[in-house]
């Protein structure tokens, strides 16, 4: 309690501002939960926004946030279709500015905040940035995520993977523009307590994820609760008999509607073998609901079940990480399960594919495209021992959200 009134005062003081003085991001913080899981994998600052007291009770009394609101209220009331909700490039613009102002203006609210933008990690990426940059950035890329959302699943264009991100239904079909009219109608007549500018733009875009059947971020939480018995198993470990923290087995989605294809159960094998070597204490299998579009599946429960039924791998040795769709998110979706569960991030980590898909994430082009998708390395020192294994330090960048990726920020 005195370390955190100290910190207050600091804020309070000005002396604070700095990025490096402020709490590592923290595996035992406890998130704050808006009323939808989508909301807090994807838009964690709106749910601080609205979940902090003091910080909400601020922007209900701003005069500038009072008047955005109505503007988007009106917005709501008046629209056509979901894309007239969009935050335009003034909007963002301004916005971005007052992040500033309320930063000046209110240190101790606003301090609270940026405490738990810091400790959750879901803002890593700008972690060594000043108060003011966390948030703007911030702001903006929680303001591009909805945007992103609400131009995508009304035009069915603009997608980063349209072949598994796509509409669930013909967007220029009468039934599907009668359901986003009523979506539109149904969300202009709810009651808001209070409500802060942002929120008619983030109801309509997680409305049009729903409706779209995309809720896959939000199945399968907390991982701990999924992932009990091996969480639990993580804190007994004696880890210098290890070589490594786990080993990931990305999965393989099939082309058809079975649960498993043959490529991830021949994965599962191998990392079996490796398992029963004793080359690390636990099994991180990798794959959401990927493929063919729509499946009932997801990757890393079926290899799961797979593992325990056929290859007799006890069940508290395999985490399921049942997010991913790429090898960029089945790697970084490793790295924040090794840091939340407690496994130690100095102890390398093995990844156990077939020979062309760890040639490609030993490869440049790897790289490339986790610059491209993620703006970092989720694995630093990338090394290929075998055909079959290839091993990498887990870097915390990893625990950056994507926004611009709501079925697996």
């Amino acid at each position: 309690m005195k370390y955190y009134l100290w910190i207050i005062a600091l804020i309070c003081s000005g002396i604070l501002t700095a990025a490096a003085q402020s709490p590592a991001p923290d595996p035992g913080y406890r998130q704050l939960n808006a009323k939808n899981i989508i909301v807090n994998r994807n838009f964690y600052l709106f749910t601080l926004l609205e979940q902090l007291p003091a910080v909400s009770d601020l922007l209900v009394k701003d005069t500038v946030q009072q008047r955005w609101n109505n503007i988007f209220r009106g917005k709501l009331r008046s629209s056509r279709t979901p894309e007239d909700l969009r935050f335009d490039d003034a909007t963002v613009a301004r916005f971005s500015t007052r992040w500033t102002q309320l930063l000046q203006q209110h240190p101790r609210e606003m301090g609270v905040l940026l405490q738990h933008m810091r400790r959750s990690g879901f803002f890593q990426l700008y972690a060594a940035s000043p108060d003011s940059t966390l948030l703007t950035k911030a702001w903006q890329d929680a303001a591009r995520g909805v945007n992103y959302i609400l131009n995508a699943y009304t035009t069915n264009k603009g997608f980063r993977y349209p072949k598994i991100d796509s509409a669930a239904f013909y967007v220029e079909s009468p039934a599907y523009k009668d359901s986003l009219t009523q979506l539109l109608s149904t969300l202009a007549r709810k009651k808001t307590r209070a409500p802060l500018f942002f929120q008619s733009s983030l109801e309509v875009a997680i409305g049009l994820l729903l409706l779209n059947k995309h809720d896959e971020c939000a199945r399968y939480m907390p991982l701990e609760e999924t992932n009990a018995g091996a969480y639990a198993k993580v804190k007994s470990v004696n880890w210098d008999k290890y070589t490594y923290s786990a080993l990931l087995i990305p999965g393989a989605g099939p082309g058809n509607n079975d649960p498993i294809s043959d490529a991830g159960k021949n994965r599962c094998r191998i990392g079996a073998e490796m398992y029963r070597k004793g080359s690390a204490p636990f099994i991180i299998v990798s794959g959401g609901h990927v493929h063919p579009f729509g499946t009932p599946y997801a990757e890393a429960v079926e290899m799961k079940k797979y593992m325990v039924d056929e290859l007799k791998v006890p069940a508290n040795a395999i985490i399921v990480e049942p997010h991913a769709r790429h090898t960029t998110t089945n790697v970084r979706n490793a790295v924040r399960i090794a840091w939340k569960s407690g496994m130690p991030l100095q102890k390398r980590m093995l990844c156990v594919s077939d020979a062309m898909q760890l040639y490609y994430v030993s490869s440049p082009v790897f790289g490339k495209r986790c610059e491209e998708e993620l703006n970092y390395q989720p694995a630093v020192d990338i090394q290929q021992a075998d055909l079959y294994y290839l091993s990498f330090m887990p870097d915390l960048q990893s625990l950056q959200a994507n926004s611009m990726d709501p079925l697996d920020p």
